[in-house]
């Protein structure tokens, strides 16, 4: 992930920006932090800006990182021996109980720059099941100077041993109002809807701009169109399949639960209003008259321990998971 140029703290954050400094400057700055709430509100890249925090050498009158010193900028491209950051080698995968061990032997060794030593585990709900009981034991027995920041979208997958030996910072969705200013001001093409790249990434700033940063809208498009006309009759789902091919697994199954749960919404009457893909309200509507809720019921199961297995670690093959899934929609669709 490339946190550089992020120079600017972004409006939603700064009540727990205060707090942290405020524990900083009473010297009660917990041993591990636990940065908790939804994909796309900023949470990486607070975690970046906090740690040069810590270790600036010469923090501004404002006590925000200068982003200048020596410091701050090996921690800008990742080579300051104080920082470690623990990532999957590959997004959506697991990380390791290697990575975790190695991040232990980091944080008992003698800080070489600055008093602090700062792990930051991102996201810490990917850690698999031994890689979370490697990383109780230094939970349990921090060292003097340890700083252990765990950034999870979905705390409640991990472990309780581990959430009850972090203090949780609250990052809560920006209101709507403040976070549709923001990403007004970063689109580049005014034609660009707002609204509605926000309602796609259930109001977090940051993953509905990275929908046109990475051109995600464009492969969402390829498989709903494709969706629709399998539910026709008039595609073929191996055909359909090598068209996304291109798109992580991960997104791929949450455009298609994000689909699936639209027709369930349809059918269960909750209204059109509350939509997420607002801009297929058409499709969706016909298709919530012809399909069973049940069978919707059952792939929305499936496409949720799906996204699961792949979070756990489970290696899938990609060709075989897009083909079943467009299989089991088309005879859902039946």
């Amino acid at each position: 992930m490339n946190l550089s140029g992020k120079n600017n703290m972004y409006p939603w954050q700064a009540d727990q920006w205060d707090y942290l400094l405020r524990l900083k400057q009473q010297n009660r700055l917990p041993h591990a932090l636990l940065f908790a709430g939804i994909a796309g509100t900023g949470k990486a890249i607070f975690a970046d800006r906090f740690s040069r925090l810590l270790l600036c050498q010469q923090p501004t009158l404002s006590n925000q990182p200068c982003y200048h010193c020596h410091a701050c900028r090996l921690i800008e491209g990742r080579a300051h021996p104080n920082v470690l950051w623990i990532e999957p080698e590959k997004e959506g995968h697991a990380i390791k109980v290697d990575q975790i061990r190695d991040a232990n032997e980091f944080i008992y060794q003698s800080a070489l720059q600055g008093e602090y030593r700062i792990i930051i585990i991102h996201p810490a709900n990917s850690m698999n099941t031994n890689a979370a009981n490697a990383l109780l034991k230094t939970l349990e027995e921090p060292s003097s100077g340890a700083v252990i920041i765990l950034i999870s979208d979905s705390f409640s997958r991990l472990p309780a041993t581990i959430l009850s030996r972090c203090q949780r910072i609250l990052f809560p969705r920006p209101h709507q109002t403040q976070a549709l200013q923001w990403l007004q001001s970063e689109l580049a093409n005014p034609a660009t809807d707002p609204a509605l790249l926000l309602k796609l990434a259930h109001g977090a700033p940051l993953a509905a701009l990275k929908l046109v940063q990475e051109n995600q809208l464009a492969g969402r498009q390829i498989l709903f169109d494709a969706l629709a006309l399998l539910a026709k009759r008039q595609g073929d789902p191996l055909k359909s399949a090598a068209n996304v091919q291109n798109m992580e697994p991960v997104h791929l199954l949450d455009y298609m639960l994000s689909w699936t749960m639209d027709l369930l919404r349809l059918q269960l009457g909750v209204g059109a209003e509350n939509l997420l893909n607002t801009d297929y309200k058409e499709q969706l509507t016909a298709l919530s008259e012809r399909t069973d809720p049940q069978r919707n019921v059952k792939l929305m199961a499936d496409l949720q321990r799906l996204r699961a297995e792949i979070y756990a670690g489970i290696h899938l093959n990609k060709t075989l998971l897009v083909e079943s899934v467009l299989i089991q929609w088309m005879n859902a669709a039946a």
